[in-house]
């Protein structure tokens, strides 16, 4: 797994990890990933966190209660960032999720947010698989051009989306959910540039319970 998404993303500058919030498997999936590329490289992270917890990034899992949650804060993602700041890398995590209220306005401060930490190291994003499309989508009749289309017009083939997605199991959005039969094959694989099937998942633990 790693080395075959190591070759893929060779001579880039920013990664996008879609993911499913809210499960266990994702995270640790993600933390053993770049526990790997930490021992050849450094380089930037950037978090669906609001920005507004950049000095403490852990107060932002624990105001949140589990009921209220959609997955972002959870325990396991906690521990991922704790694992990065304690590698033996200059290792930068960058909270990136702008002030915005529509979705226009989010996809927007999105990509504004993770261009300002795009430098000589790649940049990794973490964050939801409809950010990081790289096509523009319609949802519920609502027409979105995602963060992820807004900067592959502007980076070009300097930019790689990976769509981490789940084929069974369970995830945690404001409740625990099903993942549906068939879903690790649907039409929005096609708005990536590769798809890692991380198999079956349970749903994500919360500092708070």
């Amino acid at each position: 797994m790693f080395k075959q998404i190591k070759e893929k993303i060779r001579g880039k500058s920013l990664i996008l990890f879609g993911e499913l919030h809210g499960t266990k498997e994702i995270p640790k999936f993600i933390e053993k990933f770049f526990s790997e590329l930490a021992k050849e490289e450094e380089f930037n992270i950037c978090f669906e966190i609001p920005r507004e917890f950049q000095e403490n990034i852990e107060e932002f899992f624990k105001i949140s209660k589990k009921e209220e949650s959609d997955g972002r804060n959870s325990l396991e993602y906690l521990n991922l960032i704790k694992k990065l700041n304690s590698l033996d890398r200059n290792i930068d995590i960058f909270c990136i999720d702008p002030e915005g209220e529509t979705q226009i306005e989010r996809e927007e401060g999105l990509a504004k947010n993770i261009l300002k930490h795009v430098n000589e190291k790649k940049t990794f994003v973490i964050l939801g698989d409809v950010h990081a499309s790289k096509n523009k989508l319609s949802i519920g009749g609502t027409k979105i051009n995602p963060m992820g289309a807004i900067l592959s017009e502007k980076l070009k083939e300097k930019m790689f989306s990976i769509r981490i997605v789940p084929s069974r199991g369970k995830f945690f959005n404001f409740g625990v959910k099903e993942i549906k039969e068939g879903s690790e094959k649907d039409v929005f694989n096609d708005n990536f540039d590769y798809i890692y099937n991380v198999g079956k998942v349970s749903e994500c633990s919360f500092l708070n319970k």
